[in-house]
């Protein structure tokens, strides 16, 4: 109990007692008096050349026997953030044996901050210097989640590997996925990781997409594979691997059509000959070769397809795959307003089978001059 002792004189001051308990220098107690100005608690934490993590917030355990060296890391629940409440919601007759509230990765009052009402949040202002900047050995005070997401958007394994959290947080899958398809060594890192039996499946496809754009089909036959649609964003892979693919895997061979359409891959697209759909329809019709479009509506009359009823179905539930005209990625007009991590979903069904992340707004916020401000928050052109 020394170190939960050591903590409560991080945050109410009392040094003196601190001095008394003989601690190691822990982490999460040094983060705990940066945050509520125990000068002289962080000033003494900080002085010693190593540190340990003892206190570890996500399990609610203490590791005094098995050290670990540490750095200031943003992985404690500090004591303002006890104060972001979340309300509980009237369940529907249908939810009426289900919990209303939302998981969350620290959980030290062990009621989730569950309340009458909600708190919203927003990303302070240094946080900002942080998504451009070299990271330093010890965060300073900030709630990194989205630095977290910022490094799996752009795929950046030391800063993930570094800041991720044991539970994925909101929108990270989507921002994995994304770093996934863009970025192979992402891809690869990922690739060499334990998956959990709960991983969101679009991360090992999108794991499986990237590796055969990249013209790789090793991991065909691998137990996991989870079929990905799109294998031809942002990286096209050769005519023969398409083939290929199908060859192997006959289930792709719609997959495998449709990127012989974007691609303008004509022999290959008559060679993997394909059942119509929808899909690649409307690709079809946005390629400039008018070729695919014809063979489709062709093969539709044969096969007794209606095409058009299909897209009146895609159409009703929101059901349409992006085509690649629609596969360039959003500029923003949002200037002078403060950004919440709400600001990166952008609530639309994209080409990584999942939705898409949006980074536009903080892209923005980074490039303006400091003093740059706007009346109008959103430029409707």
């Amino acid at each position: 109990m020394r170190y939960l002792v050591g903590r409560a004189c991080a945050v109410a001051g009392y040094a003196q007692l601190y001095h008394e308990l003989d601690l190691l220098p822990e982490v999460s107690i040094a983060e705990e008096a940066r945050e509520n100005g125990a000068t002289a608690v962080f000033n003494h934490i900080m002085a010693s050349t190593t540190k340990y993590a003892v206190l570890d917030d996500y399990t609610r355990t203490i590791h005094d026997k098995h050290l670990r060296v540490a750095s200031l890391n943003g992985d404690t629940c500090v004591r303002s953030l006890l104060d972001a409440k979340q309300k509980y919601g009237q369940p529907s007759s249908w939810r009426a044996k289900t919990r209303d509230y939302d998981d969350r990765y620290f959980n030290i009052t062990e009621d989730m901050c569950v309340d009458e009402f909600s708190t919203t949040s927003h990303c302070p202002a240094e946080i900002f210097s942080l998504l451009y900047t070299p990271l330093p050995v010890d965060l300073p005070t900030v709630h990194k989640d989205l630095l977290i997401l910022s490094a799996a958007y752009y795929g950046n394994i030391d800063r993930y590997a570094r800041l991720r959290r044991p539970v994925m947080i909101r929108y990270e899958v989507e921002c994995v996925v994304r770093g996934i398809y863009h970025y192979t060594m992402f891809a690869k890192w990922w690739s060499l990781q334990t998956m959990p039996p709960d991983c969101p499946r679009e991360i090992p496809g999108a794991v499986d997409a990237r590796f055969i754009m990249n013209n790789d089909l090793s991991r065909i036959e691998h137990a996991d594979f989870q079929m990905p649609y799109c294998i031809w964003y942002p990286a096209h892979a050769s005519a023969k691997t398409y083939e290929e693919l199908v060859r192997l895997l006959l289930a792709m061979a719609n997959a495998a059509a449709h990127a012989c359409i974007v691609c303008n891959y004509q022999h290959s697209f008559d060679k993997i000959d394909s059942v119509p759909d929808y899909n690649l329809w409307a690709e079809a019709k946005d390629s400039r070769n008018l070729y695919y479009q014809c063979e489709i509506e062709r093969k539709a009359a044969e096969h007794g397809i209606d095409l058009l009823e299909q897209e009146k179905m895609a159409i009703n539930y929101d059901d349409t795959y992006p085509t690649q005209s629609a596969l360039f990625e959003p500029s923003s007009m949002a200037l002078g307003r403060e950004l919440g991590l709400a600001d990166i979903d952008r609530q639309q069904f994209s080409v990584y089978e999942t939705f898409g992340p949006d980074f536009s707004a903080y892209e923005l916020k980074v490039c303006a001059p400091a003093d740059t401000k706007i009346e109008r928050t959103y430029l409707d052109l």
